[in-house]
């Protein structure tokens, strides 16, 4: 979702030619230019006025033309693309009063490529911008916006939780002032809006807001056809940093189960919302949409107020896209024609992010003529003159001229002095430095300090932060994470968003407080690994509070995400040494153990860990030791989160492709059209036919649904499965449907669930309570319907017995707690004296795993046994002799020899699989077929024979 602003897209008259132009700035709605204003602007040869290219006069003449360059923008944070994709741009400007064809010319960002990319059919209007993204697309083309669609229609009706009838809800929506309905007619134009709130509704257990507007009269009948549109434009004011959502609801869907964009308020009348409608999907509907329902975000639990003053959707058509992409390096940009001369050129330098390249005014002086004009920073004005005023320099960077102690661990004080005609400034408290931080010229450091520091010099663009933490305290024996960042943005009491804040409802987890907001905060974070005294990554990044519930402990879950306009896309590191292949990183949280947070340190690694070799997506993590400011904030798990960029890290998959699914099959990235259908479809069959079941079995991967299923069993999650359950698929690979597992907090013998019954009966419950939580039967129905099919069963009941001694085995279970624990126990009495955990607690609960993971064989068995009604077991012990493996039912054994307690009467699928360059040579008993099926209780061992 993009926004655009009706500022940055104001197009200001220019007139003259492609050496002398006039910036009329008579229409400008800028607050940075005085009205009435009038200058002349001289571009020698079209291309930069300060630093102009030196061209070959005889190869690559200068020869000008109508058309000049006027901004360079390679990173690009916001303006988005018609694919919503944000690659780097430039800006070109007509000077004439006539169009200017720049069809069959080329584009190059190297003289010895004069042709690197050919324009095609673009024509430039008389004094207008034209943009060209610099995508490696190769759209060559300008296609105009086209096939318009106003979606503010006469049908509209609001409805919310409060008029439920038992119990009613306290979510309200109100009329604007001085309206009587949610739509009416303003200066002549239908517009909309409404103040929205939801209420805590404890009772209630839910909460609903509808403001439905209608694409025409509201009835599901009345569609419009959006098929030839592929964005939505939505110009209304949104209570700034508040959240809606907006659904696009379709013929023969619920409102709440349209299609969902979330828009974040800028508080500004005159902002645009822009966002894409995807193509080829059933969700949405393009051709049957017959309204949008408006209601707070989720989880936005403040007042949001909204006015649209239109509302339509287009085809957007698109910016040429050139065939290369350019770096955020100085850099040259040549317009050429077909016969090799430059038509209009510009010089470039690197730009921070969040500023382009930009030809406009250096200061207020607008009666200062041409000398006071040129190329400079400023920020990104895409289509328009640049909106502020362009700076021709910027200061250094501190690092390349100051030799700063890296971030770590000291003992010793040390002085670092910065030369004093920068205009250095810092701050020591976590805040970045400004214009009106303290000039400094040494820094003294005996104690734990923060410093950030950069230079100021006049005229200039402020040069890059130089962030260095120093803990003056031993290391500790876990990896540090130093996160830096205004201490008011975190801590303040009011609008720390780690606080409780003043608008936190009594009842926990305290809706309403500062932490339930989805409010993203810059951060410097830093990873020091064990063994070493400076950083292994130092980088810029976004900073959210993260989790559900236990967003109200005293140590909070945080996300940590990298970005475009913070500095780097992605952290290229190896963040988990236990796993060496992952090496990129979009985003990662640093956990506080979630709701175990007094309980335990391992719970949720350990359970999901288990998995390890079953082919189940989980997060991957290691403990660390946290500092914020420098202040300690005791142990937190680094893990990977379960995100579309999840897929990118462990498979090389682009998010974009990706399918991915909450328990009640909600997406929270791509489209849950198709899986919904499989779910509607088993809603009216059954899997004992196998054509019933090979359809199911061709749309999912059945081994993965099972080991996903037989893991949660095993931990016993009592939170599960009508929460903490994802699934996923590429869909542009058409992959089958897999598991992902999660938040396992109630597991491994959690006390606080109520739900103790066999857990086989529980994961196949047919009733559930009222709001489906935790085993609703939608949440069971796949489970309940693939155990009608007989083999699907036999093989559930075999690869769950050899799970039991295999990954779920006792020893190899409380290997892992040794692991887990060793690995933070020279931390744990500091974290427990920070946060006030009970050490006594922490030590029953511990014991309470060890005790449940040494019974929990017996009790899945036995607990099998009955749900099943299986026979006693038998011991058979499966070996191999050579280069090969063992699978029971598909399932691959991972060590050998390995004895499982089958039960008898159920007959067991047993293959063998010789590695690569070996050859099968039978089993042990004379039986050659690498499948066969073994009847417990027949034979005490099996050895497949290789050679």
């Amino acid at each position: 979702m993009g926004i655009v602003n009706k500022k940055g897209m104001a197009c200001c008259a220019l007139l003259g030619s492609a050496v002398l132009l006039t910036f009329s700035l008579l229409s400008c709605s800028s607050d940075n230019f005085a009205e009435e204003s009038i200058s002349e602007i001289v571009v020698p040869g079209g291309g930069s006025s300060s630093d102009p290219s030196p061209l070959d006069s005889l190869k690559h003449p200068f020869v000008g033309g109508p058309v000049i360059f006027t901004e360079v923008d390679p990173i690009n944070l916001d303006y988005e693309d018609h694919e919503g994709d944000d690659a780097g741009w430039i800006e070109l400007y007509n000077t004439t009063s006539e169009p200017a064809n720049l069809t069959g010319m080329y584009l190059t960002n190297s003289l010895s490529e004069p042709q690197k990319w050919k324009l095609g059919n673009v024509v430039v209007p008389p004094q207008s911008f034209l943009l060209i993204y610099l995508s490696e697309k190769n759209y060559p083309d300008y296609v105009a916006p086209s096939d318009t669609v106003n979606l503010a229609g006469n049908g509209c009706w609001t409805w919310t939780d409060s008029q439920n009838e038992d119990p009613p809800g306290e979510s309200t929506t109100k009329n604007l002032p001085g309206k009587k309905n949610l739509c009416f007619t303003e200066n002549g134009i239908r517009r909309f809006g409404a103040t929205m709130q939801f209420g805590e509704n404890k009772e209630l257990g839910w909460t609903s807001i509808s403001d439905f507007v209608g694409a025409k009269s509201g009835s599901e009948s009345d569609v419009v056809d959006l098929s030839n549109s592929n964005e939505v434009l939505l110009n209304a004011y949104i209570t700034k940093d508040r959240k809606i959502s907006l659904r696009l609801v379709q013929a023969g869907l619920d409102d709440w189960k349209g299609y969902e964009t979330v828009l974040t308020g800028t508080g500004d009348s005159s902002t645009v919302y822009r966002f894409l409608l995807p193509k080829g999907k059933s969700l949405p509907d393009l051709e049957n949409i017959y309204g949008t329902r408006f209601s707070p975000e989720s989880n936005e639990r403040k007042e949001v107020t909204f006015k649209a003053f239109s509302y339509i959707a287009r085809n957007r058509g698109h910016e040429p896209h050139a065939s290369f992409k350019i770096k955020n390096a100085p850099g040259s940009l040549y317009l050429m024609n077909d016969e090799g001369g430059v038509v209009a050129f510009v010089d470039y330098k690197d730009v921070p992010a969040g500023k382009s390249w930009s030809y406009g005014f250096f200061s207020d002086n607008l009666a200062a003529g041409a000398d006071n004009v040129g190329w400079g920073y400023a920020d990104p004005s895409p289509n328009a003159l640049a909106t502020s005023f362009v700076n021709g320099m910027r200061s250094p960077s501190l690092d390349s001229l100051v030799e700063f102690p890296p971030s770590g661990f000291y003992s010793s004080a040390f002085v670092v002095s910065l030369p004093p005609d920068l205009s250095i400034r810092c701050e020591m408290g976590g805040a970045e430095p400004s214009p009106q931080s303290p000039l400094v010229t040494k820094v003294e450091v005996s104690s734990t300090k923060v410093v950030r520091c950069a230079s100021f010099a006049p005229g200039a663009v402020s040069g890059e932060v130089t962030n260095r933490t120093y803990v003056f305290e031993k290391a500790p024996t876990l990896p540090a994470v130093f996160l830096t960042g205004n201490p008011n943005s975190l801590f303040d009491p009011d609008t720390g968003i780690y606080m409780e804040g003043p608008n936190a409802s009594s009842a926990d987890p305290h809706y309403g407080a500062n932490y339930w907001e989805d409010k993203e905060l810059p951060i410097f974070v830093e990873l020091i690994e064990t063994g070493t005294n400076q950083p292994a990554f130092a980088e810029n990044a976004g900073f959210k509070i993260f989790g559900n519930y236990s967003r109200a402990n005293d140590k909070k879950s945080v996300s940590i995400t990298f970005r475009e306009k913070y500095g780097n896309k992605r952290l290229k590191y190896q963040l988990f040494p236990e796993f060496p292949e992952l090496k990129k990183f979009k985003v990662f949280v640093l956990r506080n153990n979630g709701s175990n947070f007094t309980n335990d340190y391992i719970r949720d690694m350990l359970a999901s860990s288990i998995s390890e070799g079953l082919g189940v997506d989980y997060q991957r993590g290691r403990a660390s030791v946290v500092y914020y400011n420098g202040e300690y904030f005791g142990i937190h798990n680094i893990r990977e989160r379960s995100t579309e960029y999840y897929f990118e890290t462990h498979y090389g998959m682009d998010p974009d492709d990706i399918d991915l699914l909450k328990a009640d099959n909600s997406a929270t990235n791509g489209s849950s059209v198709e899986y919904q259908q499989m779910m509607d479809w088993l809603e009216s069959h059954h899997l004992d036919k196998e054509e019933n079941y090979a359809k199911v079995a061709s749309q999912i991967d059945v081994n993965n649904f099972m080991n996903y299923v037989q893991l949660e069993m095993f931990v016993n999650n009592r939170d599960w499965p009508s929460n903490n359950l994802k699934k996923w698929r590429n869909s542009k690979q058409n992959t089958p449907w897999k598991w992902f597992i999660y938040d396992t907090d109630f597991g491994l013998g959690n006390t606080y669930s109520e739900y103790t019954n066999n857990i086989f009966e529980f994961a196949t419950n047919t009733e559930g309570s009222a709001d489906g939580w935790p085993n609703g039967p939608n949440s069971t129905l796949l489970l309940r319907r693939l155990l009608e099919n007989y083999n699907f069963r036999l093989a559930f009941i075999n690869r769950m017995t050899t799970l039991l001694s295999m990954n779920f085995e006792t020893s190899r279970v409380n290997a892992r707690i040794n692991t887990l624990m060793s690995a933070i126990s020279a931390e744990i009495s500091r974290d427990q004296k920070r946060w006030g955990h009970s050490s006594s607690h922490m030590d029953r609960e511990l014991n309470a795993i060890r005790t449940f993971v040494k019974n929990r064989p017996g009790v899945v068995a036995r607990e099998m046994q009955e749900f099943f009604n299986l026979s006693e077991t038998t011991p058979i012990t499966l070996s191999v002799n050579g280069g090969g493996s063992i699978l029971v039912h598909d399932l691959p054994i991972d060590k050998y020899p390995i004895t499982v307690n089958f039960f008898k009467g159920t007959p067991v699928v047993v293959s063998a699989e010789p590695n690569p360059g070996k050859i099968w040579m039978g089993w042990d008993d004379g039986v050659v077929d690498p499948v066969r099926v073994v009847d417990p209780g027949e034979i005490p061992s099996l050895t497949a024979v290789f050679k």
